[in-house]
């Protein structure tokens, strides 16, 4: 496992600023200011760059350029540095050293699977709770991509050393629930022969109909005679376990994820649990009746308005056992973070949480992932998507239809804080066109050079990497030391997508660098010495496509 260079490179701004702080007699509150470093726009400015004299400029009263030149001086002379530049102005630019780039690719090759890991988390217990749709029907793409969002962090967090516990919520309970029952009941009584009307707030969608058929089948007339409330009530838990138990589970299963838990909120409601985290709630003085409802004095805890915790008729609403459920996960279940990945619709939700975890003072502990829903696109159409109107594309049939490998790249290749545009046309793209493909056929066509390395008799064994002096050689290496660098981005910033956009990038680095530079040719240092850059590429990529829950294939 190689180091960060971008810590190696911080920590050495660190010193050098540390240095100019001594020896020019600098405030302490110079001494504070952070050294932050980014990659330069322009390749051309260097490696590395720190605009931190910029942010030294006020509190020295001196120029940032002046400020850049005393840092620069003193930065520490490594193997890892060829170069520390100044630029108008005041950045201070670090060129990495093209000898110590080189030997990384040995590095990198030797690491193998341990390449990027980290302990960074270790003795961390982290819940990741995601997807948790509305369990009133089949998983549909709208809400899908919550899925491999969560998924992808949840290994990452475990690539860094964390326990990671997958979790499912189920809310079978509350008002969609009690209209679910009662769309199977009218369906039921209409098996039998009887005219219903379906109301406008129904499920109408054939799948309905499916569960009502099924329940005849099992149990045939024996809720016939029964009210429709009576058979809404019991129809609605038998509708939940096909909905949940069957159709959700198989389809996390076919889109390459694995839940540790399935958590229900009727666990919640009405227990022991509820009550005494109310009391508690009572206890801190955030809570107060108004109206005969139990309230959330969430205003006072920092946002717009209150919040209803146990409506008037004693029933609570969802976020009073959501709030329940948040501090069980955290007190009781003893997990350090519980890290929520929901669709833009919970927002508002979001700030009521925000305000109960404060009042439980487990906001440090907390956090959420907000994600803009799927707009799928075929033909360039978009397509709306309703469960209540019968109107949705199940999750299933586009997994069916473009792979898992597929699906999941395109629910991950864009930022959870955009709208994401499915479109299926390019996603059954079996070519260069279709990103996923693009970044798969980088690794059947290392898998490929290798297997004529092996006909010829040449492997990279002995390599001296020192030979790799080729501009693109040198700028692939750089492209693999970000890989722990994305890694670190996607941890702080909780943006799974972070390694799709890396995939994406090096794949095509490695493209360009096969077009134009023969792996295996008759200079046979030189092929072992490149064989080993190959094999680099290789590890880096499989440990990403791991990540993202994506096979890396050896033939395409």
């Amino acid at each position: 496992m190689t180091a960060l260079a971008r810590d190696d490179v911080a920590s050495a701004f660190r010193v050098a600023v540390d240095r100019a702080a001594a020896d020019l007699d600098w405030p302490a509150e110079a001494r504070a200011v952070p050294v932050e470093i980014e990659h330069p726009a322009d390749p051309g400015h260097g490696d590395y760059a720190s605009a931190v004299a910029l942010r030294l400029a006020k509190p020295l009263r001196r120029p940032p350029l002046a400020i850049a030149e005393a840092i620069r001086d003193r930065f520490p002379r490594s193997e890892l540095v060829a170069a520390v530049e100044t630029a108008k102005p005041g950045f201070v630019n670090v060129r990495l050293a093209d000898a110590w780039v080189a030997r990384q690719a040995e590095a990198i090759a030797a690491a193998g699977e341990s390449y990027g890991r980290s302990t960074r988390l270790a003795g961390q217990h982290v819940q990741v709770e995601f997807i948790s749709a509305n369990p009133t029907g089949p998983m549909h793409v709208a809400n899908a991509r919550g899925g491999p969002i969560g998924d992808v962090l949840s290994n990452v967090l475990a690539f860094m050393g964390a326990r990671v516990t997958r979790e499912y919520y189920v809310n079978d309970t509350g008002n969609q629930v009690d209209q679910l029952g009662v769309s199977v009941a009218l369906r039921y009584r209409e098996l039998f022969g009887e005219t219903v009307e379906i109301p406008a707030d129904a499920y109408p969608a054939e799948y309905v109909v499916d569960i009502a058929k099924r329940i005849r089948e099992l149990e045939g007339d024996r809720y016939v005679g029964l009210a429709l409330e009576e058979q809404a009530k019991a129809f609605a838990p038998k509708a939940l376990d096909v909905i949940v138990d069957e159709w959700h589970r198989s389809t996390v299963e076919k889109l390459g994820i694995h839940y540790d838990v399935w958590y229900r909120e009727s666990e919640l409601v009405g227990s022991e649990y509820f009550r005494a985290t109310i009391d508690e709630l009572r206890a801190l003085g955030v809570l107060e009746e108004r109206d005969g409802a139990v309230w959330l004095r969430s205003r006072e805890l920092g946002e717009d308005i209150d919040s209803v915790v146990i409506r008037s008729n004693g029933v609570p609403t969802y976020f009073g056992v959501d709030l329940v459920y948040h501090r069980q996960c955290l007190v009781e279940r003893g997990f350090d973070r519980k890290i929520d990945v929901w669709g833009a619709n919970t927002y508002g939700h979001s700030l009521r949480m925000r305000a109960a975890m404060k009042a439980f003072g487990l906001l440090d502990r907390w956090e959420v992932v907000i994600y803009q829903y799927v707009r799928f696109l075929h033909e360039g159409e978009i397509l709306g998507m309703s469960k209540r109107r019968g109107h949705f594309i199940l999750l299933d049939d586009v997994i069916d239809r473009v792979g898992r490998d597929v699906a999941r790249w395109f629910f991950l290749q864009s930022s959870p804080d955009r709208m994401l545009d499915f479109d299926l046309e390019l996603a059954v793209t079996q070519s260069s066109e279709n990103p996923a493909y693009y970044v798969q056929y980088a690794h059947a066509r290392i898998a490929s050079i290798f297997g004529t390395a092996a006909e010829r008799g040449v492997s990279a064994d002995g390599a001296d990497v020192s030979l790799l002096v080729a501009p693109a050689e040198v700028d692939l290496v750089k492209a693999l030391l970000r890989f722990p660098e994305v890694l670190d981005d996607v941890l702080a910033r909780r943006a799974s997508h972070l390694l799709t956009v890396y995939a994406l990038d090096l794949a095509g680095r490695f493209h360009s660098y096969y077009r134009d530079h023969r792996v295996v040719g008759d200079d046979v240092a030189l092929s072992r010495a490149r064989l080993r850059l190959v094999r680099a590429v290789q590890v880096t990529l499989r440990q990403v496509l791991g990540l993202l829950g994506i096979s890396a294939p050896d033939h395409m």
